[in-house]
């Protein structure tokens, strides 16, 4: 059976005895026909690459993934044994470090405390040598202030600068002794280093 784009289309003769209104029907017949067999003609050019693309378009293939459960070593009973005895010896070890630390830092703080009292004392003391240092000297100015009040002869006047020079000279003497015999001062005490921590076994 031909297409209808394969048949032929067929030509328009004069037939003798038909009227005008009989060839204008048959020509309106010839044209509709022709514009069946374009159509038909015009999908099938374009339907052809539609088929072909599809046929050239490799269809997708599905991948499949494999995934491997993960292996566990459960650990021997030699190696629990071991890590028992670490962890023990490592508790042993941490007391006694913590035990050290606490100690250093008590011993620490005794030594810090002592070293302020002991400049506390030597401030106290350094200041009452020094109130009696000035009690001295101004008891030499006063008497020499006296002593030479009025018009005394120059005789009097030289016997009262010396008592003054002597009581200085006195109180200055007194006020390095009595320096030089306080205590000796403590060096201040130093932080206490730290021992490293014991670090825990691992466990298998």
């Amino acid at each position: 059976m031909l297409t209808p784009w394969e048949q032929p289309i067929p030509v328009l003769t004069r037939a003798p005895g038909l009227d005008k209104r009989t060839k204008r029907g048959i020509r309106m017949k010839i044209s509709r026909r022709n514009q069946l067999v374009a159509g038909a003609l015009g999908a099938a050019m374009l339907l052809a690459p539609t088929a072909a693309f599809a046929d050239a378009t490799p269809s997708p293939t599905a991948t499949t993934t494999t995934t491997t459960a993960p292996t566990t070593n459960k650990p021997t009973a030699d190696q629990k044994a071991a890590y028992k005895a670490a962890l023990d010896a490592y508790r042993v070890a941490l007391k006694a470090w913590q035990q050290t630390r606490d100690s250093d830092r008590a011993a620490y703080k005794t030594a810090l405390a002592a070293y302020r009292a002991a400049i506390a004392a030597n401030k106290a003391s350094r200041q009452q040598i020094d109130a009696t240092f000035n009690s001295a000297v101004a008891a030499a100015r006063a008497a020499y202030a006296t002593a030479t009040a009025g018009s005394p002869t120059a005789a009097a006047r030289q016997v009262a600068l010396n008592a003054r020079v002597a009581a200085v000279a006195a109180a200055t003497n007194a006020r390095a002794a009595a320096i030089a015999a306080l205590p000796t001062l403590p060096a201040r005490p130093s932080v206490p280093t730290v021992a490293p921590k014991p670090t825990p076994p691992v466990k298998p």
